[in-house]
């Protein structure tokens, strides 16, 4: 069940934390304005909103001009370094209690940095709250995650080096946090070992409410060069093995993170298995016809590609099947 949190003032001082916003900006175009928007027009309002942008050559700082007169808002530039580096510049120069992660091209939801500081505080063991999001494709928002974890499923999918959520919509303590940095060596996947790194060591926990929209387009980094990607996972994995004293090709014996992928799942970064979680979130809050509609909206996708139908059998399949298929596939 979803714990349920009081209400904080969320009005700039009168005793309520600062909660800096980390954005860094590489070539967002015309989404970086309602980005920002989202954020600067949060139900809370003590924040400080830090933007790096990484040698962008779009122009799309233009585009947010005139929200820079609110004060709340810092802009630094620096030639382009990746992403990593743009991200622990901007760490370095967080203010606040708490930071929150906002890409570039993504969306807030109004209240989503009250609830997940409401759900920060009522626990000071917490080290990050992470929460649910939509799919945001072609201006539809569309496979709904929609699945609360507590520490116990979080500390279980951190053990398996699976990540409880998406690393996107992360909430921090910075008490806890400290001075861990994103690995610069990891671009692509630095957020995903980010929190594995903060999940071994402290309890985290995620939010059922969908809060924030993830934009997926076929233009992104990660898709125009999906070996390089690939490489990074294995390299991610290797240093979690090693940090947790295993053998990578002991745990990794038979593949397991390089379960069957078709080539369109590939070029688009593992898109499938978005739509496959939330399905299955759907389907544990017994939202059966939501699953089947999420089911089909992969399926159109690549309407030649099996693999892409597999969301669509998962939604459809009865719940006595899909368990036991999960179990079997958690027990590899």
């Amino acid at each position: 069940m979803q714990a349920q949190f009081s209400a904080i003032d969320g009005s700039a001082g009168g005793g309520s934390p600062l909660v800096s916003i980390v954005t860094c900006v590489y070539n967002a175009g015309e989404y970086l304005r309602p980005s920002i928007l989202s954020i600067v027009n949060q139900t809370y309002r003590n924040l400080d909103i830090i933007i790096v942008d990484d040698g962008s050559t779009d122009g799309c700082l233009d585009t947010i001009t005139d929200l820079l007169a609110d004060r709340r808002i810092r802009v630094f530039r620096q030639a382009n370094a990746t992403r990593p580096v743009a991200l622990n510049r901007a760490l370095d120069q967080v203010q606040g209690e708490f930071y929150a992660t906002q890409d570039a091209d993504d969306i807030s939801n109004p209240t989503r940095i009250q609830k997940q500081l409401e759900a920060i505080l009522s626990r000071p063991e917490l080290a990050a709250v992470y929460c649910g999001y939509w799919l945001l494709v072609s201006g539809k928002c569309i496979a709904p995650q929609l699945a609360s974890k507590g520490e116990t499923e979080c500390k279980a999918d951190i053990d398996a080096l699976r990540i409880p959520a998406h690393d996107a919509t992360g909430m921090f303590r910075m008490s806890i946090i400290g001075n861990m940095r994103y690995d610069s060596s990891l671009p692509f996947v630095e957020a995903v070992d980010y929190m594995l790194r903060i999940g071994e060591s402290h309890p985290m926990m995620v939010l059922g409410d969908c809060l924030y929209e993830y934009r997926w387009h076929p233009n992104s980094l990660t898709q125009s060069d999906p070996h390089r990607v690939d490489r990074m996972v294995t390299r991610m994995l290797e240093l979690a093995c090693e940090r947790r004293g295993q053998s990578y090709s002991r745990t990794f014996r038979q593949g397991r993170h390089r379960k069957y992928r078709s080539h369109n799942s590939l070029k688009d970064n593992g898109i499938a298995a978005v739509f496959v979680e939330s399905v299955l979130s759907q389907r544990q809050t017994n939202r059966r016809w939501g699953a089947v509609k999420t089911g089909l909206q992969c399926a159109r996708l690549h309407p030649f590609d099996p693999y892409y139908y597999k969301a669509l059998i998962y939604a459809s399949i009865p719940a006595r099947l899909l368990r036991f298929i999960r179990s079997k596939r958690l027990k590899r």
